[in-house]
């Protein structure tokens, strides 16, 4: 097959998150088979307008708006139009059911936004957002979707698409390079992310605090990058905080095995992985946690409440915890050491079910 990727980021692109990386990894697999991969996506400051990853052919156009306009005068250029195209849709959508046949489209979808707006945008602006977001996708109720997860399912279904248009596949993740380490002799918790407002970071620093009190040995690593960085900074201190919560900005991503790796060498010694986002699609840090042989503290909301079992592969809070109920479960993480094996444990073993070769499997017999 001749395959058509709109995306908005490349793997490439500074800003690149687990969405991406799941994405490569597919698109590598399909090259691998002799398929023709094209990756559309957005223009970024060093990056070329066109580049060869691992046979994908990437052609970078416009910015973050008008890379959806470019993908339409892209696509309508082609002589030969591809045998699919993959409508990978990240809060914007690409409406391609106003050119792209329905028999050669499908909708690849992440997550929705819907509360996530009121995090990232201002209030006038953040409610209009998600008053329009189920507008977007009038278009596509005929269009074949994919996600991740059950609950990323129900919320495609909850904006007007049939529930049988809509299949999931499961992420992968790499065991050669996700495998259980030694845990620091201190209470260490890690949180890896992008800062951002809907990753929630600053509800992590501010449990900390509550945690340090009892515990002033707790240490918390931050690991991403992202527009929270010197808010964040200037939060360890004021919370006097400075000998217990650290900032690794991650300078690089890295796919394989390396030796700057920090990410992964974290995740090894972590007591437990923090991940309090407002949605996720699924949460792909969880599982490569899980695979390190650490357990995860969740929020319940989209997409962690199907990479988390609650009290069986880690804990699932609510959906909008306060600093309180964050630094009792992790105090309880601290002080149950045998539950906290046991969530380990089973972390383990679930991580297993989760491989690129089972991911690319059912990701095809969708498509």
């Amino acid at each position: 097959m001749n395959i058509l990727i709109l995306n908005w980021k490349d793997i490439k692109n500074p800003d690149v998150g687990g969405a991406e990386i799941i994405l490569y990894e597919l698109a590598k697999r399909l090259v691998r088979e002799g398929h023709t991969v094209t990756w559309f996506c957005r223009r970024f400051g060093f990056g070329k307008n066109t580049d060869i990853i691992d046979g994908i052919h990437i052609i970078r156009r416009g910015n973050r708006f008008t890379v959806y306009w470019e993908a339409y005068r892209y696509y309508q250029s082609l002589k030969k139009k591809p045998d699919k195209v993959l409508d990978c849709i990240n809060t914007i959508c690409w409406q391609t059911p106003l050119y792209v046949p329905n028999e050669k489209r499908v909708a690849y979808v992440n997550q929705l936004a819907k509360e996530v707006f009121f995090y990232e945008l201002p209030p006038v602006i953040s409610h209009l957002a998600y008053f329009l977001e189920p507008l977007e996708y009038l278009l596509y109720r005929g269009t074949q979707f994919l996600c991740y997860s059950e609950s990323v399912k129900r919320d495609i279904a909850g904006i007007g698409i049939p529930s049988e248009h809509i299949s999931t596949f499961p992420i992968g993740i790499d065991h050669a390079r996700y495998t259980p380490g030694v845990k620091s002799k201190d209470p260490l918790f890690l949180f890896v992310a992008r800062l951002a407002r809907m990753k929630r970071p600053d509800l992590c620093i501010r449990a900390m605090r509550l945690v340090v009190d009892h515990y002033p040995s707790a240490k918390l690593a931050i690991v991403g990058y992202g527009p929270m960085e010197r808010e964040l900074d200037r939060l360890i201190h004021s919370c006097n905080l400075e000998k217990n919560v650290t900032l690794v900005k991650k300078d690089a991503l890295f796919f394989d095995k390396h030796p700057s790796d920090q990410k992964v060498k974290l995740m090894q010694q972590a007591w437990a992985l923090l991940l309090p986002s407002v949605k996720e699609g699924w949460g792909m840090v969880v599982t490569e946690a899980a695979a390190c042989g650490t357990l995860s503290i969740v929020t319940h909301v989209t997409g962690l409440v199907d990479s988390v079992i609650h009290d069986t592969t880690g804990i699932v809070l609510s959906s909008s915890p306060d600093t309180q109920e964050l630094a009792d479960a992790m105090i309880d993480v601290i002080q149950s050491t045998s539950h906290r094996g046991t969530l380990a444990r089973n972390a383990v073993r679930q991580s297993h079910m989760f491989t690129w070769d089972r991911s690319y499997d059912l990701f095809m017999k969708s498509l």
